[in-house]
């Protein structure tokens, strides 16, 4: 079983269409954990998701790296195995950096659902939510206030300002 949070934009005036159809969705599923696909070809999806921040970062610290493993004199394994670790760094937290945009995006986190497959996830959340509305469960409280989203950097923390 994976964790889904499910996150839905209230209300529909700010959604961005071409020729009648939606570009954004109103409901968006984030498989919680490890982003395999951020592992392998982190540029693209830094650049597919839209996540300009991280990908600047991304190519600073790899840029930095590959000064530092050049003035170091490290061969080439060890320089792999760096921009390893940096790729990994970057999975590991990819989904994070996601719902955190799509929250500056203005989207609200709505439930979390637990199921097999993304197709199976979207099916217990609609089924429940639209089968009745009156007997359907209330999306449960977040149980932590809602980071703030920073200007001064692409990830919300609990440090930033009020």
């Amino acid at each position: 079983m994976r964790l889904y949070t499910v996150h839905h934009r209230p209300g529909s005036a700010g959604r961005r269409t071409v020729g009648g159809a939606a570009l954004d969705p109103d409901v968006v599923f984030v498989k919680e954990g490890f982003c395999w696909p951020a592992l392998f070809i982190p540029l693209l999806w830094l650049l597919y998701r839209g996540q300009f921040w991280g990908l600047l970062a991304y190519l600073g610290l790899s840029g930095i790296l590959s000064a530092l493993s050049f003035g170091a004199g490290m061969d080439n394994i060890a320089t792999l195995l760096l921009s390893l670790v940096l790729s990994f760094l970057v999975a590991a937290q990819a989904n994070d950096w996601r719902r955190w945009r799509l929250g500056a995006k203005g989207y609200a986190f709505a439930s979390v659902v637990a199921a097999g497959s993304l197709r199976q996830a979207e099916a217990i959340y609609f089924h429940t939510r639209w089968q009745d509305p009156e007997t359907a469960p209330a999306p449960p409280a977040p149980p932590f206030a809602h980071f703030p989203a920073s200007g001064l950097t692409p990830f919300a923390t609990p440090f930033d300002p009020v």
